[in-house]
């Protein structure tokens, strides 16, 4: 999916991501590009699943492992849509030599697409797995759901999902083998399905971004904005408050965090803000709905403050 969004050149978030990406693309990244058209599916063996997910788990050892019979599968099912060079036949053959040439090459690319921009990445996995977390305890599954696109509807025991454009609705059958929801930074706004006969469905969907994190290429610090003069008016009390309300991977939208603190929703939403600017708190976004809870630098100093009795407030 990164490779479709390193092609697809627009929307500002990947920006600057693809201008650091593309200038250091492997040698042999044109195999890549074969087997991954710019849009649609592409062939399950290049992302394992969850015991595989990354190359600390062997997610690359897993590729080279993948059966000839697989190969074969996949590469003829990517051939009835797209055109595909002969040095694939070698690929569908099983050829230890190209697999082996494919895997190194998507290795490569990982290192370049995808390392460098880790901690951004976690970053708002993270946030956006504590909102669906937040939203299945209070609201339950369906309204998780229904949360992950305006055209996801749960009719127990059919997911429908938004298909391709043009195509209307799919119908997305379990079949009793549960679903494994996975926040994918580069999946865009269409949830996509993974069913197949070789693991657990998994339904990958775009994350809920954080205003902090809009970027993977995080802003040098000195153009951050205001950022000492937003820590330095942490001193008051009211601001004080709305960070230690805030302490909580739930968090709480403007308008409950004016209800706790019996403030104004004006007032909560400039405290909100200048904690933000700070990096003690981040907001999420989803649908109309704002969220804003502490960062680890948030949670810290109130950890901090509290250990040596309490946040000094004139």
């Amino acid at each position: 999916m990164s490779l479709q969004t390193l092609r697809h050149r627009s929307g500002p978030r990947f920006s600057t991501w693809r201008h650091v990406v593309g200038k250091q693309l492997p040698a042999r990244a044109s195999l890549l590009g074969s087997l991954v058209p710019a849009s649609g599916w592409a062939p399950d063996f290049l992302t394992p699943g969850p015991d595989h997910a990354s190359p600390t788990t062997g997610a690359f050892d897993a590729i080279r492992a993948t059966p000839r019979r697989r190969l074969e599968a996949e590469l003829r099912r990517l051939s009835s849509g797209h055109r595909l060079p002969s040095w694939t036949k070698l690929l569908a053959d099983g050829d230890r030599g190209t697999l082996d040439a494919v895997s190194d090459t998507l290795a490569a690319y990982y290192d370049v697409a995808v390392t460098p921009f880790l901690d951004r990445m976690r970053a708002v996995l993270d946030a956006d797995r504590a909102w669906r977390v937040h939203t299945m305890a209070h609201l339950g599954v369906g309204a998780v759901l229904a949360g992950l696109h305006p055209q996801v509807r749960w009719e127990e025991p059919v997911l429908e999902l938004p298909g391709p454009p043009g195509q209307g609705q799919i119908d997305f059958h379990l079949e009793g083998r549960g679903l494994l929801l996975s926040a994918h930074i580069f999946c865009g706004s269409r949830p996509r399905a993974l069913l197949n006969e070789v693991g657990i469905p998994v339904l990958v969907h775009a994350p809920v971004w954080n205003l902090q994190s809009d970027s993977l290429v995080a802003a040098p610090p000195d153009t951050r904005p205001h950022s000492s003069t937003a820590l330095a008016t942490l001193l008051g009390r009211t601001r004080a408050a709305v960070l230690e309300a805030l302490a909580s991977p739930a968090g709480h939208t403007t308008k409950q965090l004016a209800q706790t603190l019996a403030i104004s929703p004006a007032t909560a939403s400039e405290h909100v803000t200048a904690l933000r600017n700070a990096g003690l708190v981040t907001s999420l976004r989803q649908a109309n709905t704002m969220r804003h809870t502490t960062t680890a630098p948030g949670t810290k100093l109130i950890s901090t403050a509290t250990r040596t009795g309490g946040i000094p407030l004139p």
